[in-house]
């Protein structure tokens, strides 16, 4: 194709016969020695700038393998830390703690002080949070919430969020008091599926801590955040592996529906880009805002079903 080009525009050498017309006091026209070297400058261009595009082509990076994995992420953790937040709030509710039911976030709440037994059902409700939740939470505790040593489990009964069935357990424990006046629980997550649709789910392993300001206990009201660390594997909906490690604590008050600070270093092996972070970079204020990196590719993001969906 590009030889038909050069071939249409160079036309045959004019210069003699205008010369024998009559017609040289307008200068002489180029000769054919000049149309080739004019031509053969605009093929190295051409070839040059074709070579250019072929190579940034071939090295142009596949980011949807991060995109996926931290999607998958985010929206896991979403739902973790809520349902821990359920369960502080409910253990500082006096109509659940004493009467026995009440309601949190379009929740409802039942406790059997017996068998220490909270119960957390909803009904296809639209949260806060701009989530979609449906089914049964049951997390019984050994003893006392804020209790050193007492051990919480949370099954997860039907329950989904925005259609996303999560199935499997958190076991949680309180490890008391440590320096600064903080108490908490480690959580251990083996193997909870998330299943996003009949043929994709995501597989999760955490190690996880969330840490209570000891005033919140005794004022709730206090805007002092809950914080969490630690560090999971697995694999996403899309079937890549994946770990990360909470490098800056994730934080947030009792009055945020959104985690409002905190960083993520994930890695996923087998992307073209095997690093990134997700950065929640909200602190001075409440909106469901998340920032994706990956080796200096930013990805503006919400957390919501809409762009969690990758």
């Amino acid at each position: 194709m590009i030889t038909d080009v050069f071939t249409s525009n160079q036309g045959p050498s004019t210069g003699l016969s205008k010369a024998a017309d009559g017609n040289s006091a307008r200068g002489p026209k180029p000769s054919s020695r000049g149309s080739g070297i004019g031509i053969f400058l605009l093929t190295a261009v051409i070839l040059i700038l074709a070579t250019a595009g072929c190579k940034k082509k071939s090295t142009a990076s596949d980011l949807g393998p991060n995109v996926n994995v931290a999607d998958d992420i985010v929206f896991t953790e979403r739902g973790l830390f809520h349902t821990f937040d359920l369960l502080f709030k409910a253990n500082l509710d006096s109509n659940i703690m004493v009467n026995g039911a009440g309601t949190i976030d379009k929740a409802i709440i039942t406790y059997n002080s017996t068998i220490r037994r909270f119960s957390v059902y909803y009904q296809n409700k639209y949260c806060a949070d701009c989530v979609t939740r449906n089914g049964n939470i049951v997390i019984t505790l050994t003893g006392d919430f804020f209790t050193t040593g007492t051990q919480a489990t949370v099954v997860f009964q039907d329950y989904s969020e925005d259609l996303r069935k999560f199935i499997g357990r958190d076991n949680l424990i309180n490890y008391g008091y440590i320096l600064g006046g903080h108490s908490g629980y480690n959580s251990t997550i083996v193997g909870l599926s998330i299943v996003k649709d009949s043929l994709h789910s995501t597989v999760w392993n955490s190690l996880l801590d969330y840490h209570i300001p000891a005033v919140l206990k005794m004022n709730p009201d206090s805007l002092s955040p809950i914080s969490i660390t630690g560090t999971a594997n697995g694999v996403s909906s899309a079937t890549y592996a994946f770990s990360f490690q909470i490098s800056t604590a994730l934080v947030n008050d009792t009055y945020c529906r959104w985690i409002r600070q905190g960083v993520m270093q994930i890695s996923v092996p087998s992307a073209d880009v095997a690093d990134g972070t997700i950065e929640y970079v909200n602190s001075g204020k409440c909106n469901d805002r998340v920032t994706y990196n990956f080796e200096g590719t930013v990805f503006e993001w919400w957390i919501n079903k809409r762009k969690l969906n990758y």
